[in-house]
């Protein structure tokens, strides 16, 4: 038997840790006369569009340096604190997983350069590292990363719902993986519609009750879609499907999963001991605040909730001998406010 482990986690806004200024030289970035110049007037005002914008610097001594300006709904998208970041990479470490697919990731510079900076210090290698550029304005898509070779990558982001527009409001990345046995692992990595509702201050109660079953439409629309192009490649074996799904296993908007035969791991799990700030391993202290296992802690109006929304579903030849949440140590959370979850596969 061969044994793998996939895990799965939300970094929660995993963009370049660079701002704009700090990727000058901090002798130069401080200046006073330092002039920032967009390309574009209207670079940091432009709304919803999530494109990065080049601009340029002109340095007192007239040098000039471009640099990427990456705004969202007129706001600057800033780069995840660097101590965020280090906790980030010693939760990846302390998970060992062969496969590490990741919500939330910038691009694949952003990635490359957690991998190079953050990683690598921890003893951690992940030779092969895919982010495929989804259709999020904010910038937020999917990656995979894997010890194991990945020989071949789809990406899904056009898959047309009813209207024709594509269903998945970021991607749904699948990567062929060749496991220690020599066969072929099918992974498949999403982020299933949010539950956030815009201004949902501003409405009346009816208008925010047509906006969750619009969400939960969406999300069923997406679960289907999966299920949908399982059956266009004729795949029955071998299939991991993880990411944030932003729901419950059991809820209705997952029934087309459930109705392809998957079955959903971490919810049958446990929780393990996570890093905390300086790198000990702490149990879980957080037992007593939900009867079911969790990832996502949510406050909203005085109300606490706890969900399992990352989650990890398998096709029933596979064989899942290990699930597990490993549990943050602060309530908030430890650099992202989703835990990791991880199941380890025994492969025949």
């Amino acid at each position: 038997m061969v044994a793998v482990r996939i895990a799965t986690f939300n970094a929660n806004n995993l963009f370049s840790r660079w701002s704009f200024q700090a990727e000058l030289p901090r002798t130069v970035a401080h200046l006073p006369r330092a002039e920032i110049a967009a390309e574009a007037p209207d670079a940091v005002s432009a709304q919803g569009s999530g494109q990065p914008s080049v601009v340029e610097v002109v340095l007192p001594d007239g040098t000039r340096m471009s640099g990427v300006l990456r705004t969202f709904r007129g706001k600057l998208v800033k780069g995840k604190d660097p101590k965020a970041r280090e906790w980030i990479a010693r939760r990846i470490a302390a998970l060992n997983a062969d496969v590490l697919c990741l919500q939330e990731v910038e691009d694949q510079d952003a990635l490359d350069t957690f991998h190079r900076d953050d990683l690598r210090p921890l003893g951690v290698d992940y030779r092969y590292r895919v982010v495929v550029e989804g259709n999020d304005p904010r910038r937020i898509d999917v990656a995979i990363c894997s010890r194991l070779p990945i020989t071949r990558i789809s990406s899904w982001r056009y898959w047309p719902d009813r209207t024709g527009e594509p269903v998945f409001g970021r991607d749904l990345l699948q990567a062929q993986i060749t496991t220690p046995d020599g066969t072929a692992l099918h992974v498949f990595v999403n982020h299933l519609k949010s539950n956030f509702i815009a201004d949902e201050h501003t409405l009346t109660p009816a208008e925010i009750t047509a906006a969750r079953h619009a969400i939960n439409r969406r999300r069923t629309e997406q679960a289907t879609a999966i299920t949908q192009i399982l059956r266009r490649q004729r795949l029955t074996r071998r299939i991991v499907i993880t990411g944030d799904l932003n729901d419950t296993p059991h809820a209705a908007t997952l029934t087309p999963l459930r109705q392809a035969n998957l079955t959903e791991q971490i919810h049958q799990g446990t929780t393990t001991a996570g890093p905390d700030r300086n790198g000990h391993l702490i149990d879980d202290a957080f037992t007593d605040l939900s009867p079911t296992i969790w990832t996502h802690r949510h406050r909203a109006k005085g109300i606490t909730t706890f969900a399992l929304y990352d989650q990890i579903w398998t096709s029933p030849d596979l064989t899942v001998t290990t699930a597990h949440v490993m549990r943050r140590t602060q309530i908030s959370g430890d650099g992202s406010d989703h835990d990791p979850a991880y199941i380890d596969l025994a492969l025949a």
